[in-house]
């Protein structure tokens, strides 16, 4: 299965963790960074602080979107279905996961907003959980009988 994270943020925690990082424990930079640094007229400190904000929440992302990825898998089973799930990707402009579904041997995308999956994850909503396998059940579950 394909698990991706496209696009870039960094989350509001992970920039005042490394605010508080000494200059001299900071990553380097590429060549290319400093490249886009000076492009940009951002100091080289401040680019390089961005850039591990951002790496940071982007393992984060990843972490989340596999889960999503696992917990798909498993409501297909619950729900009885066969279908595989090929690729999830999180779209962060979009604030969705798009998901590539193979059932009955087509495939098929799904698109998912973040804010349904962050309310299931953050919150244990069951509202949230409910939309999910009825998005399933109303797409997933259509294709495969057909």
């Amino acid at each position: 299965m394909n698990i991706a994270v496209d696009g870039w943020r960094a989350s509001p925690s992970d920039w005042d963790n490394v605010r508080s990082i000494p200059k001299d424990e900071l990553p380097a930079l590429s060549e290319e960074q400093k490249e886009v640094a000076r492009k940009l007229g951002v100091p080289e400190e401040s680019y390089a602080r961005s850039a591990l904000a951002g790496e940071r929440t982007q393992n984060t992302l990843l972490a989340k979107t596999e889960m999503f990825a696992r917990l798909l898998e498993k409501k297909i089973r619950d729900l009885g279905f066969k279908a595989i799930v090929e690729s999830v990707v999180l779209r962060l402009l979009e604030h969705r996961f798009e998901v590539l579904i193979v059932a009955n041997g087509a495939r098929f995308p799904l698109r998912i907003s973040e804010e349904l999956i962050d309310d299931l994850f953050e919150a244990g909503s069951a509202e949230a959980e409910e939309k999910l396998a009825r998005l399933l059940s109303s797409t997933v579950g259509l294709r495969e009988r057909q």
